[in-house]
């Protein structure tokens, strides 16, 4: 078998131009994937980022709207209208939506 000759051993693949240009083309189709590749990739990030500045807004009128609740409640305790604190443990808290 080894003493076989063909042709494919006399055309060695740095002359072959097919090979050259098939590469090209390879090459080509995986920028354009890897490009759409970090297109997708970008947007998530933007949408990441714009998830993260809503959650920070919401945070942000949670604790005002938390720090006014408290204030009012410091305010109602103040003027003389002090509660029950064993009536208060009791009950707990409420969360209202």
């Amino acid at each position: 078998m080894q003493d076989i000759r063909t042709m494919s051993e006399r055309i060695s693949d740095a002359d072959n131009p097919q090979r050259k240009y098939l590469a090209l083309a390879m090459l080509e189709l995986e920028k354009a994937r890897r490009n759409k590749e970090k297109q997708n990739a970008n947007q998530r990030v933007e949408n990441i980022d714009r998830r993260v500045a809503e959650i920070e807004e919401e945070q942000a009128t949670l604790l005002v709207a938390a720090e006014a609740a408290l204030a009012e409640s410091s305010l109602t305790n103040r003027s003389g209208k002090a509660t029950d604190s064993e009536s208060q443990a009791e009950q707990g808290f409420r969360l209202t939506y």
